[in-house]
């Protein structure tokens, strides 16, 4: 069943529990009556919401540039594999001031998706070397 069609009878169904006057906690305390259609209420909403979730479509992960090459986060960074961490984050900033999309915003719109996909390379590698 769609997944709209399926949101739709579950509210009708608990608009229709929230107006019915036969409750599953009966009201002997005035105010207690009104639990379970918060109960309900919020039931509700919280599976909406993982209906919701589940259903979005996830980004497919990056395709990698060649199938037998090797990423390694220091060739993106242009340093040697016995950097420091200050010179990993020197070699990060350098690399950024150079591609970082506001500088290329006024060049074409493949030279912008360029520069978009080797500054995610570069903060990926940045983020590797970092953790280690």
């Amino acid at each position: 069943m769609m997944l709209w069609l399926r949101l739709l009878i579950a509210a009708l169904c608990v608009l229709a529990y929230l107006r019915s006057p036969i409750d599953l906690i009966p009201e002997p305390i005035p105010g207690l009556g009104v639990l379970d259609d918060v109960l309900v209420l919020v039931g509700f909403l919280w599976w909406a919401r993982a209906q919701l979730r589940h259903a979005r479509p996830r980004p497919a992960p990056p395709k990698p540039t060649a199938t037998n090459e090797v990423w390694n986060p220091y060739a993106v960074l242009g340093i040697p594999a016995n950097a420091s961490a200050k010179e990993i984050t020197h070699a990060y900033r350098e690399q950024m001031k150079r591609y970082h999309p506001d500088r290329v915003a006024d060049l074409g719109e493949e030279l912008q998706q360029l520069a978009h996909q080797k500054t995610v390379e570069i903060q990926r590698a940045y983020a590797e070397l970092s953790r280690a």
